[in-house]
């Protein structure tokens, strides 16, 4: 899942590495091992901090793509090297993770910043624009579910207006006004059609406001009716 590929590199120095490793600061003035970084990078500048890290992530980074786990993790030799992330003023985690130290970046923007602070400019841009597909991808895919959702509502809020109308239809008879009758019809007939849909299709057309409002006289009528008659009305009972 890691946008950078390649095989790693051991670089093998049989002569002269002790004193290589006193240069770099892997050993100190006894020949101790540093734990940590060098006292001379560590009190050192931004820049040098920057390099430090732009050589750790080079050695043992990884980076995976955009998204709700994205992050940027480098393996560290111990503790105290990932600490030094701190230096950088970055929002990152050091944690040991299966007996390895880790320092873990997983903010989109903290990780953006880091790969711009090592000079991963070619990275940065192909992790920023897979972030942007992926952001408009999802932004798509809520809006469609949003639609979606929406329609059922719809659809579901017309079915039951239907059954309230041919219960109507029931309880008046021949007493529903001719153009009550006509407009409950079109309901009952067009079970999923919205408001503007049966407006469209009523001969002559209507608007979605005179249609809702035949539909409604006709349901208060029917309840009205019902309630001389001490029968039930229109109102459908709810579901538990």
């Amino acid at each position: 899942g890691g946008l950078r590929g390649g095989g790693r590199y051991i670089v093998r120095v049989d002569h002269g590495g002790e004193a290589l490793a006193r240069q770099t600061g892997l050993l100190d003035l006894r020949g101790r091992p540093v734990r940590g970084l060098p006292p001379a990078v560590v009190n050192g500048s931004l820049q040098d901090a920057e390099a430090v890290m732009r050589g750790a992530f080079l050695a043992h980074g990884s980076l995976t793509e955009p998204g709700r786990s994205s992050s940027l993790e480098i393996t560290c030799p111990g503790p105290e090297a990932a600490l030094a992330a701190r230096r950088l003023e970055i929002i990152a985690k050091a944690r040991e993770v299966r007996g390895t130290d880790r320092v873990v970046v997983r903010d989109g923007e903290t990780i953006s910043q880091l790969l711009e602070r090592m000079g991963a400019t070619s990275t940065l841009t192909t992790w920023r624009e897979a972030r942007t597909r992926k952001e408009v991808r999802a932004t798509a895919n809520r809006l469609a579910n949003f639609d979606d959702a929406n329609l059922r509502r719809s659809a579901q809020a017309a079915v039951a207006a239907s059954a309230r109308v041919e219960r109507a239809l029931q309880i008046l008879g021949h007493e529903a006004p001719d153009h009550l009758r006509y407009a409950g019809e079109l309901r009952v007939l067009h079970k999923h059609a919205s408001l503007d849909e049966l407006g469209r299709l009523a001969d002559p057309p209507m608007t979605k406001d005179a249609i809702a409002g035949r539909i409604r006289r006709l349901l208060v009528m029917a309840d009205k009716r019902a309630s001389e008659l001490g029968v039930p009305g229109t109102e459908l009972p709810r579901e538990d």
